[in-house]
């Protein structure tokens, strides 16, 4: 793609996207399943933008864009309210995840009629197992929910974007699309690694930061250091050692890290103040592109193809692995009320990370369909995989966003006041 119109794409989604995200905060929802829809409108439909070259451009995008708001995101993360609800927030980000993915891809297989054991349907349970903090956020942060539920929520999806990450690496060594030998060791470099690597980073950045006076440049340096940590965790390491931790989770607990320790220094709080605005606005910058980009990815012909499938696997997703999830977790001691396992059972919105992965893997197999095990094809084609995945994911985004972001606040009245 010529250079010029990269830039003429973008230029056309920051400014249509900043008239839709101001309509989105006036009729009071979340500004994702209106940028979804101008995605479809502008690609799929009218075809200003041609479904490669989104494809192409979500590629970057995608990937910046989830640095971005997982540093954001856990730069906000308040250590001292963290503890609170820290026993519920592993709870979720463990018991609930993995039975959100092992159903949401139980239900995959079944709506597709594919044996049970078939790896497809777990890569997608794998994901859309992680909520998401750009969609959460917003709604909290504009309403008097109790602190306490809000942040159980918020703090889940900032740990749980670099865990489906990491089980979305390991789920697609059975697609032959990782070099994944060792799952168990995988799962301990790529989740372990990850917080020793976003440890170092954040001691790193902070020794650094204290030492000089970074003024207007603090942000450009954050972003590039979170890029940095990135990039050693998921390019230098697996070259290096064949094993790669994820710099995903460094992010996250970087992130957490400089946000916690620099914010209390008083000759710092300001120059962290000029970072979170700063971050904060790139955030907003990125979530156009990526879910523009997104359902401008979304051909009509893919639509037509798996639409009812995809929505069917959609509404378990959302409905029925979710829920059954959180109420198991949440049943371990310390038992949460039932009001609030209902509330976060019916309150966990897909975005940004599913969005990037579903797009990932569906370049990754059409770029390399004869990486599929044939003991995987015989089921089902990988174009059929690729598009399958990317449909269902787009729907199940959609639909969570519009349904669980419309009802957080008068759910939560019903619940607890």
């Amino acid at each position: 793609m010529e250079v010029p119109l990269a830039i003429g794409y973008i230029s056309l989604l920051f400014i249509i996207g900043s008239f839709i995200a101001k309509i989105a905060e006036r009729i009071g929802i979340p500004d994702i399943p209106l940028l979804l829809l101008t995605g479809l409108i502008i690609g799929p439909v009218f075809g200003i933008i041609p479904t490669n070259y989104a494809q192409l451009l979500f590629s970057f995008v995608g990937t910046i864009g989830l640095i971005i708001v997982l540093l954001v995101g856990a730069f906000e993360m308040r250590w001292i309210v963290l503890k609170r609800v820290l026993s519920t927030v592993l709870k979720l980000d463990t018991v609930a995840l993995v039975i959100s993915l092992l159903v949401s891809g139980f239900i995959f297989n079944l709506v597709y009629g594919i044996p049970f054991v078939c790896p497809i349907g777990y890569v997608f349970g794998a994901v859309n197992c992680s909520t998401d903090p750009a969609t959460l956020i917003p709604v909290f942060s504009n309403s008097d929910i109790d602190p306490k539920i809000a942040v159980t929520l918020e703090a889940e999806s900032v740990f749980n974007d670099p865990l489906g990450i990491v089980a979305t690496s390991l789920s697609l060594s059975t697609l032959g699309l990782s070099k994944s030998l060792n799952p168990f060791i995988d799962f301990i470099t790529l989740s372990f690694g990850g917080i020793l690597l976003g440890l170092f980073g954040g001691k790193l950045f902070e020794i650094i930061v204290s030492k000089e006076e970074f003024g207007e440049y603090i942000a450009p340096f954050g972003v590039g250091a979170a890029m940095a940590i990135w990039y050693i965790g998921e390019e230098i390491f697996p070259t290096f050692f064949g094993h790669g931790l994820s710099g995903y989770m460094a992010i996250a607990i970087m992130g957490i890290y400089i946000g916690n320790v620099l914010t209390k220094k008083p000759n710092k709080s300001k120059e962290m103040h000029k970072m979170a605005e700063f971050c904060t606005d790139l955030s907003s910058l990125t979530r156009i592109l990526i879910f523009v980009f997104l359902g401008a990815s979304i051909s009509m012909s893919l639509l037509k193809g798996f639409g009812l499938f995809g929505l069917l696997c959609a509404v378990g997703s959302v409905f029925i692995a979710r829920p059954l999830g959180v109420f198991i977790a949440t049943a371990i001691p310390p038992v949460n009320s039932l009001k609030e396992r209902i509330y976060f059972a019916l309150e966990g919105p897909r975005g940004v990370v599913p969005a990037a992965l579903a797009a990932m893997i569906y370049s990754e197999i059409m770029a390399n369909p004869d990486a599929i095990p044939v003991s995987v094809s015989n089921y089902m084609p990988p174009e059929t995989i690729a598009g399958s995945i990317l449909v269902a994911t787009f729907l199940t985004i959609f639909l969570s966003v519009v349904v669980e972001a419309s009802w957080a606040y008068p759910l939560a009245n019903k619940l607890f006041k």
